[in-house]
């Protein structure tokens, strides 16, 4: 596919490679503006191996999940699934998902939003086991589409998430504020 190469354009850095020829003609990826020489090859030897191991150069999407949240709905929910889990997953979003993590980036969401998120359900609005781990469903099939087809983002942040067991009501709350006197 063509030599990695390196060369200085002004004040900063530039690397380049061949890619896969599209329609005969070639397909040269290139990125400038390293301050250092060792920055541009280290650059360039992620963005080779990430090609080479996807065929394209990953770019981490700039898109809010709320605006996914809608494409991933349009074109993949009322394409291939039902009916009734088409309106069950329009209101999960609308209600749950989009409030709290609309207003992200995609590629940003991480591990630990989600936590705080389904906490939130739990402790805030005190829905239950089902009710989250439904939403956690909803919300963990469209970063699965982000992943695969669309490489969005390379991994699923839902994957890390763990649904709470105990029970948050005011019996439950009760329980825990009695605190034992101390012995004397």
């Amino acid at each position: 596919m063509g030599e990695l190469r390196t060369r200085k354009r002004g004040k900063t850095w530039e690397y380049s490679f061949e890619g896969a020829r599209i329609g005969g003609k070639r397909n040269p990826i290139s990125k400038g503006g390293f301050r250092t020489k060792a920055d541009a090859i280290t650059a360039r030897t992620k963005a080779k191996a990430e090609y080479d191991q996807s065929s394209r150069v990953f770019k981490p999407s700039t898109i809010s999940v709320a605006d996914y949240l809608d494409y991933w709905f349009k074109n993949y929910v009322q394409k291939h699934l039902s009916y009734n889990t088409q309106r069950d997953y329009e209101s999960k979003i609308r209600i749950h998902i989009k409030p709290f993590m609309g207003k992200y980036r995609l590629a940003s969401l991480k591990s630990d939003i989600i936590q705080l998120w389904v906490d939130d359900l739990k402790i805030k609005k005190g829905l239950s086991k089902s009710m989250i781990s439904n939403a956690l469903a909803c919300l963990s099939g469209a970063l699965n589409y982000a992943v695969q087809p669309r490489k969005y983002i390379k991994y699923n942040p839902c994957d890390y998430v763990k649904v709470p067991k105990v029970p948050i009501n005011q019996d439950a709350q009760a329980k825990t504020d009695y605190i034992l006197p101390l012995e004397e």
